[in-house]
């Protein structure tokens, strides 16, 4: 039995499609190839991460056919620079954590052939922080006072300063950072103490 023109237009159609479905647009760029189809893994432990300290990422990436072309992007806080640019494959490495909240490292592929410049990104993690420490209230304190203070919190006494307050004399007028700061552990805390004026002049 004879087909239509128009069914016989329907298949050919439908064969062009098929053939051009199991070529991949990018079978005949290996760079490419590798970007489309890579899978990857990123983790930091530990998990909570703790303030002032280090933690490790570890990674792993894998594709179809990867080249020279093809590299990772590893994205995040502690990345010296904050990106960071390795071969596909795996490793790991130690970040340092400075700042508090909620932190989130990623992990991108890069063709960086000239002809397409794709990128995707792969897999991310994230992790709180924990032992965030902030500056203690020195103000009234003695500088012995001051101190112990600071050594309790994690901190150390910096610069001791003097300014005329008959009204706090060897007690802390001001401080530097300010009460509530926070700040990383074993980072200094400048004090400035209140003092008598030099005579003849006398506090009233």
């Amino acid at each position: 039995m004879a087909r239509s023109p128009k069914a016989v237009v329907l298949v050919v159609a439908a064969l062009v499609a098929t053939a051009f479905a199991v070529t991949p647009a990018y079978a005949d760029d290996p760079g490419l190839n590798c970007a489309v189809t890579a899978t990857a893994s990123i983790t930091v432990t530990p998990n909570p991460v703790v303030y002032g300290q280090n933690a490790l990422l570890q990674w792993s990436a894998d594709c179809v056919s990867n080249t020279p072309e093809d590299v990772l992007v590893l994205s995040g806080p502690g990345l010296t620079p904050s990106t960071a640019v390795f071969p596909v494959g795996g490793g790991s490495q130690s970040v340092f954590i400075s700042q508090p909240g909620t932190l989130t490292w990623g992990v991108t592929v890069v063709d960086t052939s000239s002809d397409t410049g794709y990128s995707r990104a792969l897999a991310s993690t994230s992790a709180s922080v924990t032992g965030v420490t902030t500056v203690p209230n020195l103000l009234g304190d003695t500088q012995a006072q001051a101190s112990a203070a600071l050594s309790a919190a994690g901190y150390v006494l910096g610069g001791v300063g003097t300014v005329v307050d008959c009204n706090n004399i060897n007690r802390v007028t001001s401080q530097n950072p300010s009460a509530g700061t926070v700040l990383l552990p074993h980072s200094s805390v400048s004090i400035t103490l209140g003092r008598k004026p030099t005579p003849p002049a006398q506090c009233p």
